[in-house]
């Protein structure tokens, strides 16, 4: 693997981050956040530019999970080529995927513990998740949940062949496709199951992100990097064509009304880009990961672009600017207990990038300053 192959990889990621960051301010600062689940009649965006700000933040998780699949394999595959062994790699990914687990519980829960602090709008989390919780010691769960152990899985996986990759792909996400209309809202979910597969309350826990849907997309992102190390960089024209194929098939199962957890769901072009996020519907996979590959493939035509050094250095400190993104605008939304107007959730959006940039720039060459063993190196 040669440096030049990942940064495409560098500057997907941090187009991604700079996406989920708007969808972020919008949740901490102007108080305005949707979520699209399962099971339950979804609230309609407010106007046009809510949906647009909500439809391209649908672009960064499963960006995350497919460039993470491809991080690992090419990870792998560099450290093999330096001498570690098969159970060394398998190691650092079991203890990196453990502390992205530990990051949300100890970072990342009380950022957004601080943000509903200094919130005066009423809470309706617990409202908008299918599901039934009694009581209960309540074991919540993020993004971060998904990635760790997706990680810590993928880490049994990587030797595979890549044509393997693409039929647990296959099969992961028919499981869910199959698994989801077997239950209600108002189903009381076994705990196990919903972090395994149907997101929700449960009598122990709150899931948005289980694991069977989203390692499908890992794995995906597991072939690709296979295909990136065969072929090189004819790769980035199969991307390309992937990413147009997706986004067609989705078009087709959309009209059709297949595909996303619900039936005659759409009246208007808006609704048409509705999609059920959690889990991560075959519809909503399409349209996002298609997107994402077609990115991936423009990106590979920039890669020497010096005006692209800020997307790149998020791209490359994607952890460390997740975590300090939440508090940033955690404090900023301080000054706006009841919200605010979109314009201004943008322009505070764009004053913590430049902010975040500076920070993140300086981690970067901080985290280079470790050995490849260092603890810094994983976040």
């Amino acid at each position: 693997m040669t440096k030049d192959r990942t940064i495409a990889i560098d500057l997907l990621r941090g187009f991604i981050m700079i996406l989920m960051a708007v969808d972020h301010a919008s949740a901490m600062i102007a108080r305005v956040h949707f979520t699209e689940i399962w099971g339950l009649e979804f609230k309609a965006y407010p106007d046009l530019a809510w949906w647009f700000t909500r439809f391209i933040s649908h672009l960064c998780a499963p960006g995350f999970f497919f460039l993470m699949g491809m991080s690992m394999i090419l990870f792998a595959f560099k450290r093999q080529q330096e001498g570690w062994s098969i159970q060394a790699i398998r190691k650092y990914f079991l203890k990196r995927g453990s502390i992205i687990l530990l990051l949300m519980l100890f970072l990342e829960f009380p950022a957004w513990l601080l943000s509903s602090v200094f919130s005066q709008m009423p809470p309706d989390g617990m409202t908008t998740l299918p599901g039934i919780r009694d009581g209960g010691f309540l074991i919540p769960s993020t993004v971060l949940f998904g990635l760790g152990a997706c990680m810590m899985l993928g880490s049994f996986l990587w030797k595979l062949k890549k044509e393997w990759f693409l039929l647990i792909t296959i099969v992961l996400f028919g499981l869910s496709t199959w698994l989801i209309p077997q239950y209600s809202a108002t189903d009381n979910i076994n705990t196990f199951l919903s972090f395994i597969c149907v997101p929700g309350l449960s009598e122990y826990g709150m899931c948005i992100y289980p694991i069977i849907p989203w390692l499908g997309i890992t794995t995906l992102g597991m072939f690709f990097a296979k295909l990136l190390n065969q072929r090189g960089h004819k790769t980035y024209q199969w991307a390309l064509f992937t990413g147009i194929v997706f986004i067609t098939l989705f078009l087709v199962l959309r009209y059709l009304e297949w595909g996303n957890f619900h039936k005659n769901s759409y009246d208007d072009w808006i609704s048409f880009f509705t999609l059920i996020k959690y889990p991560p519907s075959i519809l909503f996979a399409l349209i996002t990961i298609g997107l994402n590959l077609i990115i991936f493939y423009i990106f590979s035509t920039m890669k020497d672009s010096k005006r692209l050094k800020p997307i790149k250095v998020f791209g490359q400190t994607a952890m460390f600017f997740y975590i300090l993104h939440l508090y940033t605008y955690a404090l900023m939304g301080s000054i706006f207990p009841l919200g605010t107007s979109i314009g201004m959730m943008y322009l505070c959006w764009l004053i913590g990038l430049v902010l975040l940039y500076f920070i993140c720039n300086w981690f970067l060459r901080f985290k280079h300053q470790k050995s490849a063993n260092s603890l810094w190196r994983m976040i």
